[in-house]
């Protein structure tokens, strides 16, 4: 790993994070089986050489953030998706928060101490990683900075692929219901609600989203998980016997994104090439009239947002 590369370590983990761009999770690694759970894009050589310097090929507000996408896990905020103005302030795609450096307050083998102040919204966000066993726990506190009540977009986005996400593999969630995007054309009509696990296709097929297709099949899938029990999604290697489990509180983020682009999209930016899919935790719908973040912050009001990812392993 790069230098900038901030490592942590347990006996059960490994994980490297760029404080430098957005406090990206680049890689999340079991360390007995040596699986790392989280996407690489086709073009992380590519992404690497711009983080490090090299001039990028495009400044498009939404190409000039997927050249320099290397995978990994993000955090978007204060906007998540297209760009879009935020109480008056035009926010690019997927946020400030993932783009611009984040300070290092402290750093020990196995937990970290981070903090970033955005320009785009009067908001400080502190955050602590701790790996405690096979478990990644990461909280983030907001503070509202100003005098001004605030609602914007929060996410997180972790994307999982490689070695993991090969062989047959399983999702499963507490939602009970999935909303196809309505401004994305994927092989559900756009906008459909759908009961989980079954969702039915544009040409009246049942669909049981808990199945994965293996590598050499496609699948696009994008919209979003809600109507939860509990707010949980995991996804299991049955080949591996590994399962990456991820828990948040749905106080702020009632929502889950479901983007599955398992070698599917043959155009701009993927060709066919990326084998990955995310469950988001987020404050707000993917798109359409109803979008609203349920993220609101009065003035000089602070929220914490917990979330986990933990890995269980059977074949152990």
């Amino acid at each position: 790993m790069s230098p900038r590369t901030l490592d942590l370590t347990s006996p059960d983990l490994q994980v490297s994070i760029d404080p430098g761009r957005g406090a990206d999770i680049l890689s999340l690694v079991h360390r007995r089986t040596g699986v790392d759970a989280l996407f690489s894009t086709p073009w992380r050589e590519r992404a690497d050489a711009v983080r490090d310097g090299q001039r990028p090929s495009t400044y498009d507000p939404v190409a000039g953030w997927l050249e320099q996408y290397r995978g990994g896990w993000q955090t978007l905020c204060p906007n998540a998706g297209d760009p879009r103005s935020v109480h008056g302030a035009p926010v690019a795609f997927h946020g400030e928060a993932s783009v611009v450096p984040w300070q290092v307050d402290e750093a020990s083998t196995g937990s970290a101490r981070l903090h970033v102040e955005l320009f785009s919204v009067p908001v400080r966000i502190d955050r602590v990683i701790e790996l405690r066993g096979p478990r990644l726990h990461l909280a983030d506190t907001l503070t509202n900075l100003s005098g001004t009540a605030l609602e914007f977009d929060y996410s997180s986005h972790p994307a999982l692929g490689g070695p993991f996400l090969d062989g047959d593999c399983r999702l499963e969630t507490g939602a009970r219901r999935f909303t196809s995007d309505p401004e994305r054309e994927t092989v559900f009509d756009s906008g459909s609600e759908h009961r989980w696990p079954w969702a039915v296709t544009k040409s009246g097929e049942r669909v049981d989203l808990r199945h994965i297709p293996p590598r050499g099949g496609s699948r696009e899938v994008f919209g979003w998980l809600h109507d939860f029990t509990e707010h949980w999604a995991s996804v299991t290697n049955l080949d591996l016997g590994l399962t990456v489990r991820l828990e948040w509180d749905g106080t702020h983020l009632p929502y889950a994104w479901l983007w599955q682009e398992l070698n599917a999209t043959q155009q701009f930016p993927w060709y066919g090439r990326a084998r990955a899919m995310a469950m988001e935790p987020a404050s707000m719908q993917t798109s359409g009239p109803d979008r609203r973040s349920a993220l609101r912050l009065g003035p000089r009001a602070a929220i914490e947002i917990p979330l986990s990812i933990n890995f269980e392993d059977r074949s152990a």
